[in-house]
């Protein structure tokens, strides 16, 4: 089969991930200021309620499953083996899942049922999924395409049907029904991918997809957990309502930043069981910097422009966003960082065992410091121990690369200092502007755009190699698109003078003036 190009699966899945910032970007300030904190705070709490139990339903096999095909992808019987093998076995652990489920709607009886019901729907979704397939075919396009097209239908539905605080329960239908429409639809190309297989045995990669499974627990604990306990520990849902939002900003802007991440796994996976190492490490040193180009600028322009985005793109009442969203903007770096490490690195290099130690260090702290901050700070407290507990896996993680002598941390961190100039310029310009410019849309469209300018500058004045690289390219390639259409057009004119020149050569009859009238 042939190889799939890592720059054209970037685009598609940056496009991809554009959307799932532009999406939030549009539907998110008209959604907050109809449903305000109370009805966001609900949905939130019962997401997290419903997460648990899709993650005893998935069981380890997404990232199994990416790594296991992306290794499989010129082996037709090998990945149509291996795939049957873990849709049984998500099968079952769902159906297990969704059984206990309804146990909890029906006996602990939630304050919302409808909510926790609709969200069973989401549940059940868990066994159509099956973009850990194409992401291990390295198919980002259909992935993309399908996502987009569902994701679109979602925020012309949300716009034309939600009105009020009481249509919370449409709401929370639209963004689960859709979803699943999207899982569904990727299921049209499957069968090109498939082939008929004997001897499937859905138990047989147990073992490691449980190795797999515990991290992903442990992730769950200081990614969503955190919502839970504040349900749990503060009175109402106007807090979770307040860190909903906080978090939801910082995650449309990591979707950019760990975007070319995603794309990369299926191709580490691949060089590292073909021995290459020289060539994993030049993908994980690329994916590092990466990274820190585009989280350094983020988290700064978060923290100096958080008191003007807040009231203009959520609107009145959730002022105490603000200092959630600066303390959660440090998370651009650390989970940037952690998830090359992890994800990009430990995980397609077979050291899951080694993925799981440092992801539950980080969960123990953060569910530690959750206990202690919570009924002190309320949602600012589950910030904190959120940003600790990341740093302490990005910690853990480096320790052991350098231990092991893996590879080498320090050209990491080296090549950050042009990026930390060039923020800090931008950061301290922002500063001051923000206090001439107005405290309204247009003003906050300006800061960004400024911002990205004076970033962009700053990095050409400094010669940083990666930006300079990434411009080449991109002038390049509309470069290459421009003198195609001048090709084409040139070859047009051409094809009309020979025309031209061949109808003058004979009579011209009264039909071929007809048709050139």
């Amino acid at each position: 089969m042939q190889q799939k190009s890592i720059k054209k699966n970037y685009i598609y899945n940056l496009i991809y991930q554009i959307l799932l910032v532009v999406a939030p970007l549009i539907v998110t300030p008209y959604v907050s200021r109809v449903l305000q904190p109370t009805g966001i705070g609900t949905q939130s709490y019962a997401a997290s309620i419903v997460s648990y139990f899709a993650l005893v339903a998935v069981l380890g096999t997404a990232t199994f499953g990416q790594k296991a095909i992306g290794t499989l992808q010129s082996d037709a019987e090998g990945r149509s083996r291996k795939f049957w093998e873990l849709f049984i076995n998500r099968l079952v652990m769902t159906a297990l899942s969704a059984a206990a489920y309804l146990v909890y709607v029906f006996v602990l009886a939630p304050n919302d049922m409808i909510v926790a019901l609709i969200y069973g729907i989401q549940l059940l979704g868990t066994i159509v999924d099956v973009t850990w397939f194409f992401q291990g075919m390295e198919e980002f396009g259909k992935i993309s395409l399908s996502s987009i097209l569902f994701r679109i239908a979602n925020i012309v539905c949300t716009f034309v049907f939600i009105k009020t605080a009481s249509d919370l329960h449409l709401y929370i239908f639209f963004s689960v029904i859709f979803v699943v429409g999207a899982n569904l639809s990727l299921w049209l190309y499957l069968p090109k991918y498939l082939v008929r297989v004997k001897g499937i045995r859905p138990f047989r990669d147990l073992k490691q997809i449980l190795q797999l499974f515990v991290p992903s627990l442990a992730i769950q604990v200081y990614t969503v957990l955190d919502k839970s306990m504040i349900g749990w520990m503060t009175e109402g849902t106007e807090q979770n309502g307040y860190y909903e939002q906080a978090e939801k900003v910082v995650k449309m802007s990591l979707a950019v930043v760990s975007s070319l991440g995603t794309v990369a796994i299926p191709r580490i996976a691949q060089k590292f069981k073909e021995g290459d190492d020289e060539a994993v490490k030049f993908y994980i040193y690329k994916l590092y910097r990466c990274v820190l180009l585009a989280g350094i600028p983020m988290m700064l322009g978060l923290i100096v422009i958080s008191d003007v985005f807040v009231p203009v793109f959520f609107g009145p009442g959730y002022e105490s966003c603000i200092p959630l969203l600066c303390v959660f903007s440090l998370l651009m770096i650390f989970i940037g960082l952690n998830s090359i490490t992890n994800s990009q690195y430990l995980v397609p290099t077979d050291r899951q065992n080694v993925f799981t130690i440092v992801v539950v260090i980080g969960a123990v702290i953060n569910c530690a410091l959750n206990a202690v901050l919570i009924p002190r700070y309320q949602a600012l407290g589950a910030c904190i121990a959120s940003v600790i507990g990341e740093f302490c896996v990005m910690a853990a993680g480096f320790l052991y690369i350098w231990k092991k002598k893996l590879y080498r941390i320090s050209p990491i961190f080296t090549t950050a200092v042009k990026y930390c100039i060039a923020g800090a310029i931008m950061f301290v310009s922002l500063f001051f502007l923000k206090r001439v410019l107005p405290a309204s849309l247009w003003g906050l469209l300006a800061l960004v755009g400024i911002g990205i300018v004076i970033y962009a500058l700053a990095l050409l004045v400094l010669r940083d190699a990666l930006f300079l690289e990434l411009l080449k390219k991109f002038f390049g390639a509309a470069g290459r698109i421009f003198r195609r259409r001048e090709r084409g057009k040139t070859e047009l004119q051409a094809d009309a003078s020979d025309a031209s020149e061949a109808d003058g050569g004979g009579e011209t009859t009264q039909e071929d003036e007809a048709e050139k009238r």
